[in-house]
């Protein structure tokens, strides 16, 4: 009897050390940083895969952005988003290679502040033999732009610029800064206040993914986004989108347009719209100049 209970109590013990023991959850980790995602849009063969024929200063605005967000998968499940620069941990295949997979991301003022995915861009994929505690860095990073995309508007200050002054008599134009190259709006004085618009452009309303993008830099003033929209029933009618507040230093912003304008397109396939910027200046500052550079509106058919 003493010998059953002791061989019971013996296999109890071995069940238990084998059902009780942890999986190794030991990480590998990628590094990424900002340095990684500075110039990290190839445009060398744009022209030829978008039938497009922009020249050298277009092409450099179109691969100017910003990314200070990336989403990252591994062997096909995503590992979330991450902030530039992050050590990613990872749980890889040790015993074969893993698929890594990145796309950037921007932050959207008038979605939410959370990042969203610049699915412009198509993602990049990297096979990685890890090791345990290992770090692994992605060597040469670079995106191209999804075939189908379109920038209907593509601002370069180089010579003049879209943007007019809705009342030639009472606004204060928009200039070129030719030492920066750059748009530029000074206020002082009793012009305390301007309201800039492009022409009308015609943009499909639905099926699209519709971003304005911008570098902006003013320290005395705010800045208001809109479009106004045109159609034969309702004449001109208009949309504030976001308030851009005062900066030192310049800053990128990415607005989403694809709801705004699929809603006032409403059955219709294509609408007519343009863009506004309007600001004015803080009262205890009477003196404000408002800058522009890399004034872009990218679309990209993507039905939903």
């Amino acid at each position: 009897m003493k010998k059953c209970y002791f061989s019971f109590f013996f296999l109890l013990v071995i069940f238990l050390n084998f059902s009780c023991k942890k999986p190794d959850i030991t990480p590998a980790f990628l590094l990424l940083t900002e340095e990684d995602f500075k110039d990290c849009i190839q445009v060398d063969n744009f022209n030829q895969v978008h039938d497009t024929n922009y020249d050298i200063e277009e092409l450099n605005v179109i691969k100017q952005q910003n990314f200070r967000d990336v989403l990252v998968s591994i062997n096909g499940k995503e590992l979330g988003y991450w902030q530039l620069p992050c050590r990613i941990p990872l749980l890889p295949n040790y015993s074969g290679k893993n698929n890594i997979r990145i796309i950037p991301c921007v932050r959207v003022p008038n979605i939410s502040l959370s990042a969203t995915p610049y699915l412009f861009l198509t993602p990049i994929e990297q096979f990685f033999e890890m090791e345990k505690e290992g770090e692994y860095r992605w060597s040469n990073i670079k995106f191209e732009y999804t075939k189908g995309v379109n920038f209907p508007i593509l601002e370069t200050f180089s010579q003049t610029t879209l943007f007019k002054p809705l009342d030639t008599l009472f606004n204060t134009p928009l200039e070129i800064d030719k030492e920066m190259n750059v748009g530029k709006i000074a206020l002082e004085d009793s012009m305390n206040f301007f309201n800039v618009v492009t022409p009308f452009y015609t943009l499909n309303g639905h099926g699209e993914r519709q971003f304005w993008e911008m570098s902006y830099k003013c320290e005395f003033g705010e800045m208001v986004t809109y479009l106004d929209f045109k159609n034969a029933a309702t004449g001109v009618f208009h949309q504030d989108l976001i308030v851009l507040p005062a900066t030192t230093g310049w800053k990128k912003v990415y607005i989403n347009l694809s709801d705004v304008i699929s809603w006032a397109c409403g059955p219709a396939d294509k609408l007519l719209v343009r863009f506004g910027i309007s600001g004015y200046t803080n009262p205890d500052y009477p003196k404000a100049t408002f800058y522009f550079d890399n004034i872009k509106i990218i679309t990209m058919y993507a039905p939903y």
